[in-house]
């Protein structure tokens, strides 16, 4: 087989630019999402056009988060978790065009810890957009997941017409950053022996500001640093990325600033491990000058523990302060993920700070956010608006309001006491 390289010969400019893109995010990348009280599970989707009249649905499901139960004591322990789908024309949801159930019997292992990473096909074609509900239910929980998913045929530049493979395990990637440790193919039947287009964006982005500031929204240019044209091959091909921190985006066309974009950040994203990685997100807990001064440390890997020893009464308790608040950091880097590193977003500080809402309550264009009881004036609740990006779905932006300036002193201050918070 024949293999064709993409080589990035990139100029790096300086960009002075921290603003926030602000494009139009096509629907095919909305997934709204409700759940039931019980669920524990988040099932990962992802959608590829393979051919005209037909696309994969991928699938991910991680065994920690499913109910495996047995029939009695000689049974393997087993899980039943049923995926559901309905695929309805786009505006005509009282048109069924196809539907099925998936079952997964997946027997437990002895300290289990996977991923389950199936598809299903989806009769769509060419030049029409759908909605796809989607239905998760483990059967031994008696919980449920439910999503809709947008099916896009009508834009080439759509995400869902280009699919990154990893070359050892041959799976879909589901995140959209990449790190050193994972070798890349990328795969678009749709366009082969077409042109492809790949624009390299380096950008810093500062971190999320406090809940009751006020924050001025500045517009991107969308130049990018770097361009390069390269044809899809029959065969898919491995990527070359650059290794300093910027994002990808592929095109098909270049008359919009929609396609597969991937975002490189440190190389073991989204595990922190250095002490780089262990200052910048103090900066939520830290005055401007404790902060500068960790920045500027000798030994920055010492300063970070003496600035939690500094507050905790014992060392078991700094750990403890330690693996709590970085454990926060890395789920919001997991989960938050955007045009930038997740525990800079608005939703991403939040988790860090607060912790785990009670509730979690999401719509096509919001999520919010319920610390403590519903419907309790005590509750603390925050609202986050989906912010229209070429780049990413997952861009939120918090409603911010002088009114959380208690709440959000209070939680700083019990860090900086050496206890953890709680939202709630």
């Amino acid at each position: 087989m024949k293999k064709y390289y993409l080589f990035f010969l990139l100029v790096f400019l300086l960009a002075g630019s921290c603003s926030t893109p602000t494009s139009t995010v096509p629907k095919s990348n909305t997934v709204v999402e409700k759940r039931s009280k019980t669920n524990v599970l988040n099932p990962l989707f992802l959608v590829y056009h393979q051919q005209k009249d037909t696309s994969v649905v991928y699938f991910k499901l991680h065994t920690k988060e499913i109910l495996y139960t047995r029939k009695d004591q000689l049974s393997p322990y087993q899980s039943d978790v049923r995926i559901e789908y309905k695929l309805h024309p786009y505006g005509n949801t009282k048109v069924t065009v196809d539907s099925s159930t998936i079952v997964i019997k997946d027997k437990k292992r002895i300290n289990d810890n996977r991923s389950i990473i199936g598809n299903f096909k989806i009769p769509v074609k060419d030049n029409k957009d759908y909605l796809l509900k989607i239905n998760t239910r483990d059967v031994n929980r008696n919980s449920l997941i439910s999503k809709k998913i947008y099916i896009i045929k009508t834009d080439k530049n759509n995400p869902q017409y280009f699919l990154l493979v990893n070359d050892s395990t041959n799976h879909p990637i589901f995140e959209h950053y990449i790190t050193d440790s994972i070798p890349l193919q990328l795969h678009s039947e749709y366009n082969e022996d077409d042109t492809v287009f790949v624009k390299y964006y380096k950008r810093e982005f500062n971190i999320a500001a406090p809940p009751f500031a006020s924050v001025n929204i500045h517009s991107f240019d969308y130049t990018p640093d770097s361009l390069v044209q390269t044809i899809i091959p029959r065969d898919s091909f491995p990527l070359i990325y650059p290794s300093e921190k910027g994002f990808m985006l592929f095109q098909a066309q270049t008359d919009n600033n929609r396609g597969l974009t991937l975002f490189r950040f440190d190389k073991n994203y989204p595990k922190i491990i250095n002490a780089k990685g262990l200052i910048e997100p103090l900066r939520y807990l830290c005055s401007t000058a404790e902060y500068k001064a960790l920045l500027n440390s000798p030994t920055p890997k010492k300063s970070v523990d003496e600035f939690w020893l500094s507050r905790a009464s014992s060392k078991p308790r700094a750990r403890e302060l330690i693996r709590q608040y970085y454990n926060r950091v890395e789920r919001a880097n997991a989960k938050y993920t955007s045009y930038k590193e997740g525990w800079k977003t608005d939703r991403g500080m939040i988790s860090i700070v607060f912790g785990v809402p009670t509730i979690v309550r999401k719509t096509v264009h919001t999520e919010t956010w319920i610390y403590g009881e519903e419907n309790n004036l005590m509750a603390l609740t925050f609202i986050f608006n989906r912010s229209e990006n070429p780049f990413t779905a997952n861009d939120y932006k918090l409603q911010r309001s002088s009114n959380y300036k208690s709440s959000w002193y209070r939680a700083v201050d019990t860090w900086r006491s050496g206890r953890v918070f709680y939202g709630y």
